[in-house]
């Protein structure tokens, strides 16, 4: 196990200078990102000049969930950038050279890559921190614990939707697709659903987990929140090792072949 940690940091260190080499390319797409964020986050400022409160929560809560949001798709993909390159690897066979070395297999294919735009990402979370005030050490620690969690979530959920191809063939733009969409949904208030959309919120696509749990959790702290939401964060981390390592059986029978036709 820490063998396989020692060489995950180290993957990850290489893969993050690879992302920011070239320097040029890594701070415009990381201002262009910051600048996306923030227009988002006008338009929102915009309509609370207008409406107090959607459904209990307020400017100082949109300014929390988009702290967490941005920075937990940011530690995605600065660490496990390569999860969206995961099913077109199933589909061309490109596992093979993973899978020879004494390695963890997931791991190391979706910690292969850094994506700069990540960082543009984090720098959001940071200016979001500093425009809602929350400087104090609790608020930090608690914002802390909510980006990591959503970054397991963001995470697992792309692990998932990128290994369907193992069993339903070339799904790269479907998987693709459903990543954007589980980011900006984590955007939205979860509590303006209800019903079955919600318990989708929850589960098909956890927004609320990557979102709603973290800031309700520093609205009001309790320890039942806490716990919720480190537990839903290591379910999901477990239930995308499933099904990955489950699709991997299929590969490893010669199922690719099949794949490609």
């Amino acid at each position: 196990m820490m063998k396989n940690m020692f060489f995950f940091f180290s993957l990850l260190r290489t893969s993050i200078r690879a992302s920011i080499h070239r320097r040029g390319a890594f701070l415009i797409e990381s201002m262009l990102m910051i600048t996306s964020n923030l227009i988002f986050y006008l338009i929102w400022y915009l309509f609370f000049l207008h409406f107090d409160t959607v459904k209990g929560w307020k400017i100082e809560d949109m300014i929390v969930l988009i702290t967490i949001g941005s920075g937990g798709y940011g530690l995605m993909q600065i660490c496990f950038g390569g999860t969206k390159k995961l099913s077109a690897a199933i589909i061309n066979g490109d596992l093979d050279p993973f899978m020879v070395q004494p390695k963890n297999l997931l791991l190391h294919v979706i910690g292969s890559q850094s994506n700069a735009k990540g960082w543009g990402q984090l720098a959001t979370s940071l200016i979001m921190i500093f425009l809602g005030g929350l400087y104090s050490p609790f608020d930090l620690l608690l914002i802390l614990i909510g980006v990591i969690s959503a970054g397991l979530v963001f995470t697992s959920m792309n692990v998932i939707a990128h290994s369907l191809p193992f069993w339903f063939g070339s799904m790269q733009t479907l998987a693709k697709k459903y990543g954007d969409a589980l980011f900006l949904f984590a955007l939205y208030p979860t509590n303006i659903y209800s019903g079955l959309l919600q318990i989708m919120m929850f589960t098909l696509i956890p927004a609320g987990i990557i979102g709603y749990l973290p800031v309700e959790l520093i609205r009001e702290f309790s320890w039942v929140k806490l716990l919720q939401l480190i537990t839903a964060a290591a379910t999901f981390t477990s239930i995308a090792f499933i099904v990955f390592y489950s699709g991997l059986k299929r590969y490893e029978s010669g199922n690719q072949f099949g794949i490609r036709m």
